[in-house]
């Protein structure tokens, strides 16, 4: 079984918008649904695809938030369990979005590799990072 993957907003947006790095993203996609890898996505970084798409079409978006679920993307609820604590602190430290800080909270707590675009702000957050562009 490969690395568990975390995935940030940018590259599940990617994937849903057609854009080449999207290819990349559906192949560890397909990872995940035939079960030689383990998927997250953050809820917080569900919710930011899911107001980007929603801009586009409310019944895109809740046909994509579907489509994430059936690939397997396990969803990572923010409980009172040291995450939100967690992406708070590196929220502090790093110039980050506060979506990309759970994003990088949700990597760290699964010891996953968080698949990003190409945002240098992930540079140095304490994770491993498998950029997509």
């Amino acid at each position: 079984m490969s690395s568990p993957l975390t995935f940030d907003s940018e590259t599940v947006l990617a994937f849903f918008l057609g854009e080449v790095a999207g290819a990349r993203v559906r192949d560890l996609f397909d990872e995940v649904r035939n079960g030689k890898a383990i998927g997250y996505i953050n809820v917080v970084n569900l919710t930011e695809v899911y107001y980007i798409l929603s801009r586009l079409s409310p019944a895109v978006a809740e046909e994509k938030q579907r489509i994430l679920r059936a690939y397997g993307l396990k969803v990572v609820p923010v409980e009172d369990d040291g995450l939100w604590r967690e992406a708070a602190k590196i929220k502090c430290d790093h110039f980050l979005s506060l979506a990309d800080a759970f994003a990088v909270a949700t990597a760290k707590k699964f010891m996953s590799r968080l698949v990003v675009g190409r945002d240098k702000e992930f540079d140095n957050v304490g994770a491993d990072v498998l950029k997509m562009r």
